[in-house]
């Protein structure tokens, strides 16, 4: 079989992968400026459990965590905005929960295990037509969102206190892009595993704002560092026969070393 042919196989992969790293891109940055970027691996963490109880149930697993996320992103918000506690303490007791919750769901029932664990390092191969039409979905809702809310959302960014006094429904945009994030990171758990989903959200953005010039940029790198990472890592997976997930995570961590000793050097000439 050629490339050709094993990329024809596994295109609803490839596409949905494109598309949720797309997204993923662009809530990386909020999630990076607002000094949130272990909220990925938090919200990863916690999702697990959700999939461990849809199994239990019997119910599908994307959707039921998607749901299941929802409802923790919203907690998680909440209890932020309380201030009681530190946003990484929070974050902390999330992963700690949810890991633990998917190790006990695990062995209720024979044969459980396997099938929750299997959600550990995701596969291109594995990603449904329904699928694909969940990421097509969350996708442009992410991008509506980003799209209709972006010049209220550069504000409350950089200064929230300065968004408020100007009217704007600053806990909206925190519930709504928090909210979007745990659905991205739900989805990017197929294609890159829960131990690598987080990377789809953290690294792009931390790429782009090494380069970036402003904050329209910030994005639209974010998005190119994704959307290379994505082909070429299918690229090289198909090619070599590695794991999709593996390759594109390494060259998101490549592309970040390169960004980074790039800027190194700019700072260094300066002075």
């Amino acid at each position: 079989m050629d490339f050709i042919d094993t990329l024809g196989l596994v295109y609803e992969g490839v596409l949905a992968g494109i598309l949720i790293a797309l997204s993923c891109s662009m809530v990386g940055v909020y999630l990076l400026m607002r000094r949130l970027s272990m909220l990925g691996a938090g919200i990863s963490h916690s999702a697990f459990g959700g999939i461990a109880i849809a199994f239990l149930l019997g119910l599908e697993p994307t959707l039921f965590t998607l749901f299941y996320v929802a409802l923790t992103s919203v907690l998680l918000q909440f209890l932020m905005d309380s201030k009681r506690l530190p946003s990484d303490t929070i974050l902390s007791l999330f992963f700690s929960f949810g890991t633990a919750l998917a190790v006990i769901v695990s062995a209720m029932r024979e044969n459980l295990s396997a099938n929750i664990y299997s959600y550990l390092f995701g596969s291109l191969l594995a990603v449904s037509r329904e699928e694909l039409y969940v990421s097509l979905f969350v996708f442009f809702i992410t991008a509506l969102a980003f799209w209709l809310k972006y010049d209220q959302l550069f504000l409350v960014l950089f200064n929230e206190e300065i968004a408020k006094l100007k009217g704007i429904n600053t806990s909206f945009i925190n519930y709504l892009f928090v909210l979007l994030a745990g659905m991205n990171i739900v989805l990017s758990i197929k294609i890159a595993g829960l131990l690598l989903s987080a990377s789809f959200v953290a690294l792009p953005s931390m790429t782009a704002l090494l380069v970036a010039g402003s904050f329209f940029q910030t994005f639209l790198l974010s998005a190119i560092f994704s959307l290379l990472s994505v082909f070429l890592g299918v690229v090289i997976s198909l090619t070599f026969n590695i794991p999709p997930s593996g390759a594109i995570v390494m060259l998101m961590v490549l592309f970040f070393i390169l960004c980074f000793l790039l800027y190194a050097y700019k700072a260094r000439k300066r002075f």
